[in-house]
């Protein structure tokens, strides 16, 4: 028997939450460490491979996501979507400024839900993402997400 869409919204929150945590764990410990990676073109290794984990983990997930909608009721997959969206767009917003930067460069990844809300939804959406990230300040995914949004 295949995954449910419950299955699917508690893997796409682990998925975030393993994330977080590798981020976390990953700040160098020591000075030298710093300065190795300062002089390292791709910055710390460690944040890089949990980056690289992520992506690939995130784009699985909402691909499976996805897929379980296309077989759904529309009212259904339109409250399924916003659930994860809510994940995806307006989580808490961590206090260090690496991890928040690298959350924000992935919530392009929610595109792919958008298709499943109605345009309503999307509006109201729209204008809740703009109050928590104004868009003169919005990385360009995120931009590009607002504006699929605000088209409702």
């Amino acid at each position: 028997m295949g995954e449910t869409t419950a299955q699917a919204l508690e893997a796409l929150e682990a998925c975030y939450q393993a994330f977080i945590t590798k981020l976390e764990k990953s700040k160098a410990s020591s000075v030298g460490e710093v300065m190795g990676n300062f002089f390292r073109s791709q910055g710390n290794p460690r944040v890089a491979y949990a980056v690289e984990e992520f992506d690939d983990l995130l784009t699985h997930q909402v691909a499976a996501l996805v897929g379980l909608l296309e077989g759904c009721p529309a009212e259904e997959a339109a409250a399924v979507a916003v659930q994860a969206l809510e994940q995806m767009l307006f989580y808490p917003i961590p206090r260090g400024r690496n991890t928040a930067f690298s959350l924000a460069a992935f919530e392009g990844r929610a595109q792919p839900l958008l298709a499943f809300l109605p345009p309503d939804k999307r509006r109201e959406m729209a204008s809740r993402y703009a109050r928590r990230t104004p868009p003169r300040d919005m990385l360009p995914n995120q931009k590009k997400l607002w504006n699929t949004l605000s088209r409702g």
